[in-house]
């Protein structure tokens, strides 16, 4: 059998290879991975389907008390993420929301009433009570907290979330993409909700803050010693 021979140079791209390959992070803000600021406690966790983001949250029931932390990746550059609160459904008009705006690198939140489809949105008290708000940027992670009283008939509650551009400090409307459609879903509390079951452990490999599963790795790892094999050919 013809023993393979790797020059420096095969060596080099390789390595270049590995070393993208496991700098390409799998998720960066997930359940387990994402750090809550100090003295904050949530009892469930979901990792949202679009946009890389989770929500912390705990409800207690008796006061119809609903405590939040929306997490998500921050934007590159300028613009707006949001996350808000509708008792009459998964729909953009009647949210009551918390759109976080980050320009010339900080970050400010505010309680918007999306009652009408006008832009830019208009900074508007919600119609339940909300305590507590505010928001940080931690390596590149947005989150922002709340405390809210849920309206007493909310029987179809749903949440939505968004992200979108900002032109000289005012709000843009954000894409019309699918991504953006599939931005909400129901909002149910259930004593025994907990965290979904594709979250990655809390053992799993963090790195600058994204989580890199074993399966991830080894899949990468793999894939780098199978290029390797080919162009030593």
């Amino acid at each position: 059998m013809a023993s393979l021979h790797f020059s420096p140079l095969l060596i080099a791209i390789s390595i270049t290879i590995f070393i993208s390959l496991l700098s390409s992070p799998v998720s960066s803000v997930t359940c387990e991975t994402q750090k809550l600021p100090p003295q904050s406690s949530f009892d469930h966790c979901i990792n949202l389907p679009t946009f890389n983001t989770t929500l912390h949250y705990t409800h207690t029931h008796n006061q119809n008390l609903l405590s939040i932390a929306f997490a998500i990746d921050a934007p590159k550059s300028n613009g707006w993420v949001s996350w808000g609160i509708n008792p009459t459904g998964p729909k953009m008009f009647g949210t009551g929301a918390f759109i976080a705006i980050k320009e010339n690198g900080t970050v400010k939140v505010d309680e918007y009433n999306l009652i009408s489809a006008q832009i830019p949105y208009k900074k508007e008290k919600l119609p339940y009570n909300v305590s507590g708000l505010s928001v940080e940027e931690v390596n590149g992670v947005i989150t922002i907290l709340a405390h809210l009283t849920l309206p007493e008939k909310a029987e179809n509650l749903s949440h939505l979330w968004q992200v979108g551009p900002v032109a000289g400090g005012v709000i843009q409307d954000h894409g019309a993409e699918k991504v953006n459609d599939d931005s909400k879903a129901s909002l149910k509390f259930e004593k025994d909700a907990d965290k979904k079951a594709d979250s990655p452990s809390a053992h799993d490999k963090m790195s600058g803050g994204v989580a890199m599963t074993k399966s991830s790795f080894g899949f990468q790892f793999g894939l780098a010693l199978l290029l390797l094999g080919f162009m030593s050919m």
